[in-house]
């Protein structure tokens, strides 16, 4: 009898010597891409890195020998990244490995990079600091209102220009978290070839 081997990516497989053991296994290459969506919101300020989450596999694809995918197969998703932005310009980071997929009654580790995600910018700044910002930006307007309309009008005009500013400046410096939406996308590649049964 034949020895069992495992693969690179965790799978056992045991090969045979008749046509028919032989036909029972079959590789979806390394290099093929996966289509996901998120069964569960994920977000930077809710979930920590080590969390998992699943995933359903959007299309089916198809490999050697017969070997398929198919559409509805569930993935597991492990975070390994979550970076908030701290303002307007920063990025936000956020990583994911695919550890596993299961379909037709078994579970199949694999080895899988992220490709993209479609990851939310969502603002998270208290509202009470952007009314100081603003408050304080129209302070600052309505003097320089007051010191070159040296009337209402001018101290009404300034405090607007100088609330706009403060709201400009609430806006850049907000902080933003990321969040990978219940149904949003994610796309994997292969990056070690998977064996599955037939």
């Amino acid at each position: 009898m034949a020895t069992p081997t495992t693969t690179a990516s965790g799978n056992t497989v045991t090969p045979g010597a008749g046509a028919g053991e032989r036909s029972g296994v079959g590789s979806i290459a390394a290099g093929t891409t996966l289509a996901l969506t998120s069964n569960s919101r994920v977000c930077t300020n809710t979930n920590q890195v080590g969390d998992r989450f699943t995933a359903t596999v959007s299309d089916a694809v198809t490999g050697e020998n017969g070997a398929r995918i198919p559409a509805g197969a569930t993935a597991t998703v492990e975070i390994t990244k979550l970076d908030r932005s701290e303002n307007v310009r920063d990025k936000i980071e956020m990583g994911f490995r695919v550890v596993s997929l299961t379909f037709g009654g078994r579970t199949y580790a694999v080895d899988a990079a992220t490709e993209s995600a479609d990851v939310s910018r969502v603002r998270n700044q208290p509202s009470s600091k952007d009314r100081q910002k603003v408050i304080g930006g129209a302070i600052v307007g309505a003097i320089a209102g007051q010191v070159i309309g040296k009337d209402t009008k001018g101290t009404i005009i300034g405090a607007a220009t100088g609330a706009a500013a403060g709201a400009a400046t609430a806006a850049a410096t907000a902080n933003f978290e990321g969040c990978l939406n219940d149904g949003a996308r994610l796309a994997i590649r292969l990056t070690d070839a998977v064996q599955v049964r037939i």
